[in-house]
Parts: C-alpha cells; sequence; structure tokens
C-alpha cells in the first residue's frame, strides 16, 4: 500500500516553465523527501536512481540501510550489480531468488514479480522506500532516447510514458503490496515540481537518456560501475532472460 506520497493517484503529465538544473537544489529536495520518515529498508536493484537513494540514505542513516532485491536466478545483472554495490555501501543485503511463473490472472509477469518480493519482505520489515516514477520523469527509457528532442515526438514520447505511470505503475504496487507501506521519495510534490521545470533537453539526447540522474551520480560519485550499466527495471530481474 503507497502511503507517501498521499496524492500519489494524480495526473503526472502537465508541465511547468523551464529552467536549468540545479544539482545541489536535486540533492536538497531529495534528502529532504527521504528525511521525511524514518525507514531504512530499500528495494534495491543495483540501478543508478536506487543507488542515488541509497547513497543519501547511508549518510541519513549513518550506514545502518537495509537492500532487497528478487530475481530469477542468482546471475543476473542486477543481482550481481546490487551486491557488488551493498557490499560498497555496507548495506544489510537480502536476495529473493525465485522461480518465475506466469498465471492466468496476471497482466503481465512483473505483477507476480511484485507480489512475490512484498511477501518475502513481510519477514523483514513492513516499510520499504521505492523508486518508481524517476524514470518517467527523467526521460529513463530508450524509447525516449530514440526520439530527437527536437521534434514533437519526444514531447509525445515524454508525455505518452507519464500518462502510463500511475496505471501500469503505481495501481499495481499499491495493489500488489497490499499492507506493506511503501514510500516513494521520488514523487514527492517538490520534486515533481523540480523534474517539470527541466527542459527534454537536459534530461535527453539521441545518445544519452536520464542525462540529469546521471550528473546526480557523478556529483553523489556514485560508482562508476553502477553509472555505466544497462538499464533494467527492478523486477526485469525475474524474467529469466536478458535485454
Amino acid at each position: 500500500m503507497i502511503v507517501y506520497p498521499e496524492n500519489w493517484h494524480k495526473d503526472y503529465s502537465n508541465f511547468a516553465e523551464y529552467y536549468e538544473v540545479d544539482l545541489g537544489l536535486f540533492y536538497h529536495l531529495l534528502t529532504m523527501s527521504l528525511s521525511q520518515f524514518e525507514v531504512k529498508h530499500l528495494a534495491y536493484s543495483g540501478g543508478i536512481d536506487s543507488t542515488i537513494l541509497l547513497d543519501i540514505m547511508t549518510i541519513l542513516f549513518e550506514g545502518d540501510v537495509h537492500t532487497y532485491i528478487i530475481a530469477s536466478r542468482e546471475d543476473h545483472p542486477d543481482v550481481l550489480f546490487a551486491r557488488k554495490a551493498s557490499k560498497f555501501y555496507n548495506t544489510n543485503h537480502h536476495e529473493f531468488i525465485v522461480a518465475p511463473t506466469t498465471h492466468s490472472t496476471d497482466k503481465f509477469q512483473g505483477d507476480n514479480a511484485v507480489r512475490q518480493f512484498f511477501e518475502k519482505l513481510n519477514d523483514y520489515t513492513d516499510k520499504i522506500i521505492c523508486g518508481d516514477g524517476i524514470d518517467e520523469f527523467m526521460c529513463g527509457y530508450y524509447d525516449h532516447m530514440s526520439r530527437s528532442i527536437h521534434t514533437s515526438r519526444s514531447m509525445d514520447t515524454y508525455k505518452f510514458y507519464l500518462g502510463k505511470l500511475c496505471a501500469n505503475h503505481l495501481i499495481p504496487l499499491n495493489n500488489n503490496s497490499k499492507n506493506t507501506q511503501v514510500f516513494l521519495p521520488y514523487l514527492d510534490n517538490l520534486l515533481i515540481d523540480f523534474y517539470r521545470k527541466i527542459p527534454l533537453s537536459q534530461k535527453v539526447s539521441d545518445i544519452e537518456r536520464k542525462k540529469v540522474m546521471t550528473d546526480m551520480a557523478n556529483f553523489l560519485k556514485i560508482p562508476e560501475y553502477i553509472i555505466n550499466r544497462n538499464k533494467y527495471g527492478f523486477c526485469d530481474a525475474f524474467i529469466d532472460n536478458d535485454k
């Protein structure tokens, strides 16, 4: 059950005036968002977005952070990166290795992964921080990169993913997490206002996606092997194949 932000079920596709990116402000707003709740447990894929959260949480909680990942096999890239980075940050790391299955009631296999993740998580905590929403706002999908930033198609793609955020990600997350309290710091209202003011040209190019997140990762001095890795969604590691 998503408990933060309380107004998560809304339209994310409206925009504000543009301005230049301020990484210091981004860091400040994200730190404020994370510090509002005493949650030391993080759904962790070993990717750039969740590692930015982990880096700040490590400072806030003086290294007392727990990380969790679900996967279909122990050698999946997500598992390997999460394992390596969790050692770097000295977290209490947990890996849930489960067999992928498909049920007729699942819209897609990811639903089953999310459900199993929270079933396993119940043995450890009833509160978790997740990084959902940042790919939509910061052009994290490869499809964002395939559209020229100088055409209306780029904005159409951007609006398309924002329009699907609730239905494809937040509602399934809310339903499958059941009684576990889910916190989404990237969807803090002040941060959303910040994202909306960043021009697309500063978020994505024809050769680079999520440019602001890469800049933030460099700002925080996150390990380069995390910054330069390929993108996988958190529960893509549940599907027994590679992209």
